[in-house]
């Protein structure tokens, strides 16, 4: 087993990352690549500090910018044949590993799960949003899995030609639709999670949303003739297609796992009897409303100003066939 991790200016955080992968335990080697994009901060040497208490190895991934190639790179040094990949500003939990490794020998394609603190969360009793793979409401019969928590057959990752590095976002739905259009399933594994970081600024979540609905044109236009193939085969368009953002799906579940989607109303009975929970309760509110404005602002700027790139190779048509045929996707 391969963990590939794209580094550039990650000396905050990447030290987390890497303190919870010395805590897996596993029975098979491994080993943990770091790919340093070109940082100019102390990235390298935060890394350098885990020598010996990891199976580490760092490799210098800086003739080409951007987590594509950054992860490609780390793909192509990889030793293994299992490769899994997350970020370095995320933390693994101590059993990831151990609940992927099984379920990654027996499928291609593994998207794992992102825990992400909810705004019912409380003091005494943690609550997370899980999430596992995603949909572009254009094409939903073909979900995907963020790169920050997925893991691949190395035969199949190369095979389909990896990361396309040209894409500045959407690159991991691209990889994703390419598996299983080549004939390699997605398969969830809920119970390896990951606990996922959100961007804290207003700006920088502008930004990202932004470049996520760029992304969302420029597959679009990628992948238009296999999106047509499927509408035929629909019958027409998907009944609802939303403004950029994906289907997403999620469960509630407390710290130690147990669904808690209907205790809400407990909580805020509890916020309400405890002004210090509901002044924390409060700030997450207000917090979690900037963070839906600013989502929204930046779809909306994506959708005016975002440009796509025509010239790119668009995905052909026989791949759609190829799937529908042996999926049939619609009974």
């Amino acid at each position: 087993m391969s963990v590939i991790i794209p580094a550039y200016n990650a000396e905050a955080t990447l030290g987390r990352q890497l303190e919870a992968l010395s805590r897996q335990r596993m029975d098979v080697e491994w080993e943990v690549i770091i790919s340093e994009n070109g940082s100019t901060d102390r990235t390298a040497a935060v890394a350098r500090a885990w020598i010996g208490r990891l199976p580490l190895r760092i490799i210098d991934a800086s003739s080409r910018r951007g987590p594509s190639a950054a992860r490609n790179a780390g793909a192509i040094a990889a030793r293994a044949p299992l490769l899994a990949f997350c970020d370095a500003d995320d933390a693994v939990t101590d059993d990831w590993l151990a609940h992927l490794l099984p379920v990654l020998a027996k499928n291609p394609f593994v998207v794992t799960c992102a825990r992400i603190e909810s705004t019912y969360s409380t003091t005494e009793r943690p609550l997370f949003d899980l999430v596992t793979t995603l949909r572009m409401p254009f094409l939903p019969e073909l979900p995907f899995g963020s790169s920050a928590h997925f893991a691949v057959h190395a035969e199949a990752f190369h095979h389909v030609g990896r990361f396309d590095e040209t894409l500045r976002t959407a690159e991991d739905v691209d990889l994703s639709w390419r598996l299983q259009l080549g004939g390699y399933p997605l398969t969830e594994c809920r119970s390896a999670i990951i606990d996922h970081s959100r961007r804290a600024g207003f700006a920088a979540t502008v930004r990202q949303f932004m470049g996520y609905q760029q992304g969302r044109r420029q597959l679009q236009h990628c992948y238009a003739l296999v999106i047509g193939e499927f509408d035929a085969a629909r019958g027409g368009p998907p009944t609802q297609e939303r403004d950029g953002e994906v289907g997403v799906v999620v469960n509630s579940v407390d710290a130690v796992g147990v669904p808690a989607p209907a205790s809400r109303l407990g909580r805020l009975a509890h916020y309400l009897r405890d002004p210090d929970e509901l002044r924390h309760f409060v700030r997450r509110v207000v917090r979690s409303s900037r963070i839906r404005a600013a989502r929204s602002l930046g779809l909306a700027l994506g959708r005016h100003l975002g440009r796509i790139d025509t010239s790119h190779r668009q995905v052909p048509a026989s791949l759609a066939h190829e799937y529908l045929d042996t999926e049939r996707p619609f009974g």
